[in-house]
Order: structure tokens, then C-alpha cells, then sequence
């Protein structure tokens, strides 16, 4: 068993070792954190983002009511400081509303479809739970064999030279090695109302994302 020790430096890493850029986020409090989360992108219509007050509400990302499929991503805006060949990214999620289109992972841009990211995605944008991954040459969705579902549930992307990986609850569920992103990423939440015109949301009560 290793000596218990104080700091959490060193139980990640020896001090010998730089810690490489690591963001950590617990949605906690009575208000999103705006000098870290920037304002919220409106792609069509109006959508919010804030503090859920209910036990493990963690943050809600909500659509108004309108039709024409309201969406809105929710980022850091141009700061990115995430490795798109050497990174991770973790996160936890709730669908609330089964006519919802639900992407979070690490982008370049506040887009619907950054030119750049690798995404989990879930709701009726795909059949089951997917990895998307895009560059400027191209898509390339990979699905995993997780129904979609209002269950939450945790995931982890990692990035790599030569593939992205999407683990769904600890287990390796999709891996792709086409249309990689490159460059820099940041955190990324997208939320769009699918099929009926209502108020839809989904809750993270975690992300942590850092450079490997």
C-alpha cells in the first residue's frame, strides 16, 4: 500500500513529474462559474445553462419551449488548452427528455459541429451512444452498443496520435482512426431540442479534462 500522503500533487504524480494541464469541474455552488465557463453560445432560439438546486443536479442544460430545434453549446469560448493527439476527458451525464440531442467532449470552436473535436454523443442524434470524432478533412461517427437511455451514466474519451477511444462506464465502447481532431481543444456541452417543440434538458454533475 503507498505512504499516504498530503498533497494531491503527489497522488497523481511523483514531484519529479510536471503536471501537465488538468481542469477540473464539480458544478457545486449556487452559480455556474462564468470566469471559467464562457456565455453561453445561442445556435437557434434560446437555451440556458445553470446550477441545478436538487441533490446531484450538478449543471442543467435546458432549451426553451420553442419549435425549429433549439440548440446552444456551452464552452470556454477560444481558450483551449487541450491536446487534441495527447488528452482525456471525463464526464458525467443525464438525459432528461428522450427527444434531445446531447454532445460533450473537447471542440475548437462553439459550433453545432466544430471544424475539430471528439465528442460523446447521446440522444436521437445517433441510434445508440456514439463517438464522434472530425478535422478539416472529415467526419466519422463510431457507435458504441449502449442504448440510449434517461439512465446517467459516466464516460471517458481519450485522444491519442493514432485513435480516440469512448469508455462508457469504464468499458471500451467505441474507438475510432479516421478523422481525428488536431490542434488545440476546450471543454465542450451541446444541447439541441429534437422532433417536439417543448422545454428539454440533460445534467452533468462532473467533467475533469487534462493533457497526457
Amino acid at each position: 500500500m503507498p505512504a499516504p500522503v498530503d498533497s494531491l500533487y503527489e497522488q497523481l504524480f511523483p514531484l519529479t513529474t510536471v503536471m501537465k494541464q488538468r481542469f477540473v469541474e464539480n458544478f457545486s455552488g449556487d452559480l455556474l462559474d462564468t470566469d471559467r465557463w464562457g456565455t453561453v453560445t445561442q445556435i437557434v432560439a434560446t437555451c440556458s445553462a445553470s446550477i441545478n438546486a436538487t441533490v446531484n443536479g450538478g449543471f442543467k442544460f435546458e432549451t426553451d419551449s420553442g419549435g425549429g430545434s433549439p440548440s446552444a453549446s456551452m464552452t470556454f469560448i477560444d481558450v483551449k488548452q487541450f491536446d487534441a493527439t495527447a488528452s482525456t476527458c471525463i464526464a458525467t451525464c443525464k438525459k432528461n427528455d428522450d427527444n434531445l440531442g446531447i454532445k460533450i467532449g473537447l471542440a475548437d470552436n462553439t459550433n453545432v459541429s466544430p471544424t475539430n473535436h471528439s465528442l460523446m454523443v447521446e440522444g436521437t442524434l445517433e441510434s445508440y451512444k456514439s463517438l464522434h470524432t472530425k478535422n478539416s478533412g472529415g467526419f466519422t461517427s463510431t457507435a458504441t452498443t449502449e442504448a440510449l437511455s434517461q439512465t446517467e451514466f459516466s464516460f471517458k474519451i481519450e485522444n491519442i496520435i493514432a485513435s480516440s477511444t469512448l469508455y462508457i462506464n469504464g468499458v471500451s465502447g467505441a474507438v475510432s482512426t479516421t478523422n481525428l481532431p488536431a490542434g488545440n481543444l476546450m471543454p465542450y456541452y451541446y444541447i439541441q431540442s429534437r422532433s417536439t417543440a417543448a422545454v428539454k434538458s440533460y445534467n452533468s454533475t462532473y467533467m475533469e479534462c487534462y493533457n497526457t
